[in-house]
């Protein structure tokens, strides 16, 4: 009997098989971060220790190990600034802010608190230097008058005036008010969900738009939608949207165009081989995949102040260096002769091959961080965009950083109503035996590393799942289709990711009716992780 170790080391994880050969008897495994580039010598040194420890572990010693050609590959992830907006004389202040007072409607000529007074109505500007207490005696004035029409202050103070104001004036704090002062007029709406700002109708009419820019009007109230208070600006003349420098992509054939994620997702990899960020010098690629965050959230009807990113988020992926035989220096740390497999993808079919129940065309996908491999008995496919694209993305919709975007990503979640409440996705309850801490009362919480961990406020529990699975489908599931043939007939999914239970049906819902989507179950007893390393040892043994 021969003692074999497989040894994959991938680009975020090395994974290490001790297998009893012919047998087959697995005898342990194990699995922990690369360190370091893959390839480099901290990411064999890891690799061996880990070997060593399994070996010490269950005794026995070893034999023999088998790795895979290695090749380094630099992935990132991005998300693009929003593109500008160009809406003519018309300019959105403030939207959705935080506290508002009174209600209604208001439209009226800028007014600076202290200044003089112009004809007609006014929207009061009251400055941060300028309190409440000392400027609700003037507004008051004012609105015995009939002359305010609304009130906008820098200070968080919207409450305090609008409760010694009679009903039915709006009040916006924490705008800045310099940027008001020069309007020609100003509209001020506090109403869930707004009702008049974003009708381009009643904005032509009521600020006097020529019919020309109506058309301004419906793009500035697209943006408004389902918000819950706005401050318009009308300027005397236009100011040209500033049109900062575009992403764009060069093909193969060498032409360029602006970066597409419609385009990305539409042919399979290899057509662009360079992409550009704004302002940044060119970076070579070998394969690009983005996803329009704007489009995915407008495609769930997602509440227009509950997406914190309507962003691109892109996924690049490049090969830095040619393969190269980890063999040599392996064997030198682990005193055993290690073999060189030809090909890490076919070490990869082999050992997912052997789940249980799966058909021998079936085509192999494994999910990583930053990449996705497709398998199929005619070769192999390397693609960007996998687990890092998916947290980038849902970090940019949630406005979290990326450690809680990591945690949120993974599944279902829930909203604290009380501090032993929870409201689940499908409007379920669940009564908690513990309190939960007190900053997370009102939030969405998913299960974190130690206990419940908040991530929002802005999505109620059944936006967040219809946005995480439409992300999940698009990242994974569209991005894969790029690589497959027409009628996969069956699809066998390993790797990190595939431990996610909603990723198989995100997965399934992008192939063709029909289709058999499976999670790996390497050898029938090492779940859906080690294929690839019990896929050499497999290869070892033929």
């Amino acid at each position: 009997m021969t003692r074999v170790a497989g040894i994959d080391i991938g680009n975020s994880t090395t994974e290490v098989v001790l297998v009893d050969v012919p047998s087959l008897t697995i005898v342990a495994a194990d699995r922990l971060p690369t360190r370091g580039p893959k390839g480099g010598p901290a990411s064999l040194d890891a690799a061996a220790r880990l070997v060593r420890r399994l070996v010490t572990s269950h005794g026995g010693g070893l034999d023999a190990a088998v790795v895979a050609p290695l090749r380094p590959v630099t992935t990132t992830t991005a998300t693009l600034p929003e593109p500008t907006v160009d809406t003519g004389r018309l300019r959105i202040a403030a939207a959705g802010a935080a506290t508002t007072g009174g209600g209604g409607v208001g439209i009226g000529t800028p007014f600076r608190v202290g200044s003089a007074l112009p004809d007609g109505p006014v929207v009061a500007l009251v400055p941060a230097d300028r309190g409440y207490r000392s400027v609700v005696g003037e507004l008051r004035d004012l609105a015995t008058r009939g002359v305010l029409a609304a009130v906008v202050t820098e200070r968080d103070e919207a409450v305090l005036l609008a409760n010694r104001l009679p009903p039915g004036i709006p009040v916006v704090d924490e705008v800045p008010v310099a940027g008001l002062a020069d309007a020609v007029l100003v509209a001020v709406e506090v109403r869930a969900p707004l009702r008049s700002v974003v009708d381009p109708l009643w904005m032509t009419a009521r600020l006097g738009l020529s019919p020309a820019e109506q058309a301004d009007a419906a793009v500035l109230a697209d943006r408004l939608y389902d918000r819950a208070n706005a401050v318009i600006a009308l300027s005397a003349s236009a100011t040209p949207a500033p049109a900062g420098p575009a992403a764009s992509m060069t093909l193969a054939d060498g032409s360029s165009q602006a970066l597409s994620p419609a385009y990305l997702a539409a042919y399979p990899p290899g057509r662009v081989t360079s992409y550009r960020l704004p302002d940044g010098p060119p970076q070579p690629v070998d394969d690009l995949f983005a996803v329009d965050l704007a489009a995915l959230a407008a495609g769930q009807l997602t509440r227009g102040d509950a997406v914190a990113s309507r962003s691109v988020a892109l996924a690049a992926m490049h090969a830095d260096a040619p393969y190269t035989d980890p063999g040599p220096a392996l064997a030198a740390r682990l005193d055993v002769p290690v073999h060189t497999c030809a090909s890490e993808a076919a070490a990869a079919r082999l050992g997912a091959l052997s789940t249980p129940g799966a058909p021998p065309g079936a085509v192999v996908v494994d999910l990583g961080g930053g990449t996705i491999d497709v398998v199929s008995a005619a070769g192999a496919t390397v693609l960007a965009g996998a687990g890092d694209l998916l947290t980038a993305a849902a970090a940019a919709v949630l406005g979290v950083a990326s450690t809680p975007a990591e945690w949120a990503k993974r599944g279902p979640a829930a909203r604290v109503e009380a501090p032993q409440l929870l409201l689940a996705e499908d409007g379920t309850r669940t009564f908690l035996d513990v309190p939960i801490r007190p900053d997370a009362i009102g939030a969405l919480v998913a299960p974190g590393p130690t206990g419940w961990l908040p991530f929002g406020r802005a999505l109620a529990p059944s936006e967040w799942r219809a946005l995480r699975l439409r992300l999940k489908t698009e990242i994974l599931g569209a991005n894969l289709a790029r690589a497959l043939p027409e009628a996969p007939g069956a699809v066998l999914v390993v790797g990190g990711p595939a431990g996610d239970d909603e990723i198989l049906g995100c997965v399934a819902r992008t192939m063709p009716p029909g289709t058999a989507v499976g999670r790996a179950d390497t050898a029938g007893v090492l779940g859906h992780r080690h294929a690839v390393a019990y896929g050499l040892v497999l290869g070892f043994r033929s």
